[in-house]
């Protein structure tokens, strides 16, 4: 059996894959609501009570630490909305399903009025943000943890869904071409200051430089759509803050994304994490420097598969990427509420078996 805590411990220095690293290094996330379902928690309450979320997030802590010996710290867990609440949506909370927002456009004659009432919003006073900074203050009270926020933000084509409801953006941006430039252009210098305003208000250092997007809805856009109404949007953001060579320009989405390859190839985008229907020989094509993320997809193989199927597809990622250090294994996507511990514990198994560096 192998030991899970020495497996850990020797993957910290695997993921700095320019150094003389012993293996392929190993990325797992176990996010809020695969520990709701865990725990069979009430979801509103593991969102909206602090106390209730960091108890059980403890106590979870214990479960995977000895099922898996790995950590979960206490953290603030808002599910996916926070970024986009600055913007007015109330947030609706379910006993069993992450946060949603309600779209705060609901017809394209009022995209206007949100641009200019964006214009003079007080950023830390917006949607969930005062809730977060509580938190936060309560987090370095009680585990001495000081959370630094800045380096990561839903992507454009997401954050539109979140403010005028996925149905609508993807119509109106064929219906209604300028009043979605017009919004898009509110979100770039919107973002701009809320990233500005997170990291000055959190202490992010200034020498840390690099941005993540998230934006599954990207996926849905053609290739010619998202040059035209997203890529300069999104593009400004990572010159910005990953101003120099080799300064992290991260991309996550949990959908179909190699026609938008070209794109990210020409943004500079080097480390992704997306696309669960495709190898990373096919990403390697289109991104021949980029670091990947995957490429286990999460649903057909960690949930529903069995040990093996998941050992078969760590290996194939590794014969493919893992060797040539343009790969850290994970999941090409969040990892699902239900996932099991066997199949996790197949992930660890296979990259200790198969990826030592050669």
């Amino acid at each position: 059996m192998m030991d899970l805590k020495e497996f850990w411990r020797v993957n910290k220095e695997c993921l700095d894959l320019g150094a003389d690293i012993p293996r392929v290094p190993v990325d797992i996330h176990l996010p809020g609501d695969w520990v709701c379902e865990f725990l069979g928690l009430d979801m509103a309450k593991y969102h909206m009570d602090y106390e209730y979320q960091q108890s059980n997030r403890l106590k979870c802590n214990e479960i995977t630490g000895r099922e898996l010996a790995y950590t979960i710290l206490p953290a603030i867990d808002f599910g996916v909305i926070m970024d986009a609440s600055i913007y007015g949506g109330r947030v609706n909370y379910a006993s069993n399903a992450t946060p949603t927002l309600t779209p705060v456009v609901n017809d394209p004659g009022e995209i206007d009025a949100l641009i200019k009432h964006m214009e003079s919003v007080d950023i830390l006073q917006a949607g969930l943000i005062p809730k977060f900074m509580e938190w936060r203050d309560f987090l370095k009270r009680d585990f001495g943890m000081e959370l630094r926020y800045g380096g990561d933000l839903k992507g454009c084509a997401t954050m539109m869904g979140q403010i005028c409801g996925i149905t609508n953006f993807l119509t109106w941006i064929l219906v209604y071409p300028e009043e979605i430039k017009r919004l898009i252009a509110c979100w770039r210098e919107t973002s701009i200051r809320y990233i500005d305003a997170m990291r000055e208000a959190t202490g992010y250092p200034l020498d840390q430089r690099g941005l993540s997007l998230a934006s599954d809805v990207a996926g849905m856009l053609s290739p010619g759509m998202y040059r035209e109404f997203v890529m300069d949007a999104e593009l400004k953001l990572y010159n910005r803050y990953a101003p120099k060579a080799g300064d992290k320009r991260y991309y996550h989405a949990d959908y179909h994304m190699l026609h938008h390859l070209d794109a990210f190839r020409e943004m500079g985008i080097n480390q992704v994490n997306i696309d669960p229907y495709v190898d990373p020989q096919a990403i390697l094509q289109k991104l021949p420097d980029a670091v990947i993320y995957g490429q286990v997809p999460p649903t057909d193989v960690l949930l529903y598969g069995t040990p093996e199927d998941v050992i078969n597809c760590v290996k194939r990622d590794i014969e493919q990427a893992g060797y040539s250090r343009h790969l850290i294994v994970s999941t090409a996507g969040s990892i699902n509420p239900g996932t099991s511990f066997e199949n996790l514990r197949a992930i660890c198994h296979a990259v200790d078996t198969y990826g030592r560096m050669r």
